[in-house]
């Protein structure tokens, strides 16, 4: 069965602008295109529109999504990894959406909010430390000291421009893992230099201590999620960036 253009653009929900943007930047090609122009799609063009509309959700660019869609063997897999980052991202908007609502019955008056709680559900948050050193060893204890020192004075702004400053960062470095560029590369070394300075600001590490921090993305599930939802693969290849970035720059 083959749907026109407009078909498709009804049922997805995607305009017949896009579609035609998808076609020429070489991100989805009709099945044909018939003696008038017209251009038609079937079932293949339609499970590939799902992908690219589903790595959309995950705030993915169209070269992002085309890099890895052209990289792709195994679409069953493929769908699997989505799935597995979409249940990352759903959980952590409940926790964002009960974070609201509590804020909302406490500005009605229905029922007070401790003010830490008001950032439950923020990559960096007083709920979120707290959190995260319940599962940490003991001796962990004086960096989540620091880093709460660091940020007694922070408001909700401080803490979206911080998340935005590292989600910016892992993004470039998504962008330079999907072109295969080695974790040892100079490119990933300055971005892991960037990161490094901006995180100095926050809690001062020495070297053998950054390399665990480095070990943690990868093995730790509460620092991995939100790296998950980007790509599977993005938690240890930031583990291998921030190691080669220490041995190469650290001392």
């Amino acid at each position: 069965m083959s749907w026109s253009i407009t078909e498709l653009a009804r049922m997805s929900g995607v305009t017949a602008r896009a579609l035609r943007h998808y076609d020429d930047v070489g991100l989805l090609w009709p099945a044909r295109i018939g003696p008038n122009g017209y251009r038609w799609y079937e079932r293949e063009q339609l499970l590939r529109l799902q992908e690219i509309l589903l790595m959309r959700q995950l705030d993915m660019d169209l070269p992002t999504i085309a890099r890895i869609l052209d990289g792709e063997h195994d679409r069953l897999a493929a769908l699997r990894d989505h799935r597995e980052r979409l249940l990352a991202r759903r959980e952590h908007l409940d926790v964002l959406v009960r974070t609201v609502a509590r804020t909302i019955t406490d500005l009605e008056g229905t029922q007070a909010m401790p003010d830490h709680e008001l950032f439950d559900g923020f990559e960096l948050s007083p709920a979120a430390l707290d959190e995260l050193e319940a599962k940490s060893p003991p001796s962990s204890r004086p960096y989540f000291d620091e880093l709460r020192a660091s940020t007694a004075n922070w408001t909700e702004q401080d803490y979206a421009a911080a998340s935005e400053q590292a989600a910016d960062g892992e993004r470039r470095l998504l962008a330079l893992m999907l072109d295969d560029v080695p974790a040892d590369d100079p490119r990933v070394l300055d971005l892991m230099a960037e990161a490094h300075a901006a995180e100095q600001t926050l809690l001062v590490l020495s070297k053998d201590d950054y390399c665990q921090l480095a070990q943690a993305f990868a093995a730790t599930p509460e620092l991995r999620t939100h790296l998950d939802i980007r790509h599977p693969r993005l938690a240890e290849y930031m583990r291998d960036s921030m190691l080669a970035y220490a041995a190469a720059r650290l001392s």
